[in-house]
């Protein structure tokens, strides 16, 4: 095995924390491997103000390293999975998944929550998330959504400065970065807001002709976060990928509290209009079988995209 791989990260403070920490998973397991990081700007950082709709979707965080890996200037690059399009650029794959954060959203606010319900009426929530603003929109309809982007720490002193109630951030971002929240009330939005496809997990991306990389990614790889994850990027796939409507996903293998099986692996979708007045959801188990999750994942995905065409929704 070579001896030093070149790694792509955006600048930000986030990205740069997610790929250190796949750095060091991959030095515990080749320690005499040397990794040089590449901070890379992409379109998605020097455009902050845009909406990510207006400006190409997601997938303007990952265009410039997915060119620097096709060019071979370096050697895998780590992303955010939510991120990464639905179909990857020809010659290019996901090496490894290592083991998903929560996939789940909480509102940051100034004043303790026990639940949604407590924020006051017509209370200002920032988010620039179409699925976030849905979903809250059709829990509570007299919310104000205020359309805010930037890194975590711009977006929660945002709160302050744009006289917020609250503001919609992922968990796994906050459980990685552990930015300054002294003064500010953390609630769960598990049981309120379905996820985005591949939320909380992350993405290393490499060519597929490099076997190098790809045996060395191989060792921090996650079984369960991989199979989850593609069940999640399968449904946005057989939706048309780019769909700008407020999606969600969210694939988990049965609690382990359950009597349910741990083989059993469930799919959430969601579908929404934006202003959150429709809201179409659906939900699919299925048992993993012997010939691997190809076959579960096509059960899951076609049983949700049937159940959801069959309610009605915009698909």
């Amino acid at each position: 095995m070579k001896h030093l791989f070149r790694v792509g990260t955006r600048t930000s403070r986030l990205a740069m924390c997610q790929t250190e920490l796949v750095v060091a998973m991959l030095r515990t397991h080749a320690p005499d491997t040397e990794f040089e990081i590449v901070p890379i700007v992409t379109q998605g950082d020097r455009d902050r103000t845009s909406s990510l709709h207006v400006i190409g979707g997601k997938g303007v965080f990952v265009k410039e390293l997915e060119r620097e890996l096709e060019d071979g200037t370096i050697d895998f690059a780590a992303h955010s999975l939510k991120d990464v399009q639905p179909r990857l650029p020809d010659g290019l794959v996901i090496g490894c998944t290592p083991t998903r954060e929560s996939p789940f959203d909480c509102l940051l606010s100034a004043a303790p929550l026990a639940s949604i319900d407590d924020l006051p009426c017509c209370a200002r929530v920032g988010t620039n998330s179409q699925r976030r603003q849905a979903q809250l929109l059709h829990h509570r309809p007299d919310l104000e959504i205020v359309p805010i982007r930037g890194n975590i720490d711009t977006r929660i002193r945002r709160i302050e400065t744009e006289r917020l109630d609250a503001i919609v951030l992922a968990e796994a971002g906050l459980n990685r970065l552990r930015p300054d929240t002294a003064g500010l009330h953390r609630l769960t939005m598990r049981d309120v807001l379905l996820p985005a496809a591949g939320q909380g997990a992350m993405a290393v991306e490499c060519r597929a002709d490099d076997a190098e990389t790809l045996g060395l990614l191989a060792r921090i790889d996650d079984a369960e976060t991989r199979m989850a994850v593609t069940v999640e990027r399968d449904f946005m796939r057989a939706i048309g990928g780019n769909c700008t409507l407020p999606i969600g996903a969210y694939a988990r293998f049965a609690d382990a509290d359950t009597d349910a099986s741990p083989a059993v692996l469930t799919l959430d979708a969601m579908i929404a209009v934006p202003d959150g007045s429709r809201i179409y959801r659906a939900r699919s188990t299925a048992r993993m079988a012997t010939t691997g999750i190809a076959d579960v994942s096509n059960a899951l995905v076609d049983a949700v995209v049937r159940d959801l065409h069959a309610a009605g929704s915009p698909l």
